[in-house]
């Protein structure tokens, strides 16, 4: 797996499995807003909580990938994971 973590904490991942590819991103599970937008930009790609699977370029356009990554950059998973540890 490649991982990209910010501050220690994982922020995105590249998987690779038998059948799939996953990207995990952190801000879209800790995001709801951001999980619905990208669920319906990306309707050939399987969608869980933080991880989206796909098995080919069909799955997921660069395009839309492109625009989600900036869209995530902008979220700091290691706020979003201290504020979660104060509450």
């Amino acid at each position: 797996m490649i991982v990209y973590k910010e501050r220690g904490y994982m922020k995105y991942g590249l998987a690779s499995g038998k059948n799939y590819m996953s990207i995990h991103c952190m801000p879209i599970y800790g995001s709801p807003e951001l999980h619905a937008k990208y669920i319906n930009l990306m309707p050939d790609a399987t969608f869980q909580k933080g991880c989206i699977n796909f098995n080919s370029l069909v799955g997921i356009r660069l395009e839309v990938a492109d625009k989600m990554f900036q869209d995530c950059a902008r979220v700091s998973i290691a706020t979003m994971i201290d504020n979660r540890k104060k509450k």
